[in-house]
């Protein structure tokens, strides 16, 4: 006969607390693209592959199957993103009312310093990825021009002619692509008490 005395077995933490789940939920369609996102700019493309990435986000590779119907899906959706969000500032600026050159000018230069609706890594990883894929060099060459020809209307709004605005404008974007590539290393402040001589350089005014 067995022992009246004897303790029932406890149950598990788990099941001890009402409403705590067993099992983690299961990640979206913006968690591998943010994994792909930050394994692009911290180890290139390369890494962007399905199951470094499942590993990093302690799941399954079946789960990216549920978003995703390929690799190639999920970089074509990637680039899609880059080109989306980190373009979307630049075409903003011509948006406001009232057309100041200036004032335009002067809000590109804050989406650079402040980095808040531009992320200079990520533009320098699909750079670097651009080089070993036809269609993504064709992807950022179109993003360039399109942030030149933003720029070059800031220039005309000025009051330059069309061929000085389009000049200005590329020396501008080059000087700036060019400060991300060099790995130039300053504080925030030392880039602002630059900002005016090189407002006056860029812009003559």
């Amino acid at each position: 006969m067995a022992n009246a005395s004897k303790k029932t077995p406890t149950r598990t933490a788990a099941a001890a607390q009402p409403g705590r789940r067993s099992r983690k939920e299961p990640l979206g369609r913006e968690a591998w693209l943010r994994a792909a996102r930050e394994a692009l700019i911290h180890e290139g493309i390369g890494s962007v592959e399905v199951g470094r990435l499942a590993r990093k986000l302690k799941v399954t590779r079946g789960g990216f199957y549920w978003f995703f119907n390929s690799r190639k899906q999920l970089l074509n959706e990637l680039l899609a993103d880059w080109e989306r969000t980190n373009n979307a500032a630049f075409k903003a600026v011509l948006k406001h009312a009232g057309r100041n050159g200036m004032t335009e000018f002067m809000a590109i230069v804050d989406i650079w310093i402040n980095e808040s609706q531009y992320n200079p890594a990520w533009d320098a990883a699909v750079r670097d990825w651009a080089r070993l894929s036809a269609s993504v060099a064709n992807t950022v060459r179109r993003v360039d021009d399109e942030r030149i020809a933003v720029l070059a209307q800031v220039f005309k709004d000025m009051g330059y002619p069309d061929d000085e605005s389009f000049v200005r404008a590329r020396v501008t974007y080059f000087h700036q692509v060019g400060y991300y590539a060099l790995g130039v290393r300053e504080t925030r402040e030392e880039r602002l008490k630059l900002l005016p001589l090189y407002t006056r350089t860029l812009t003559g005014r």
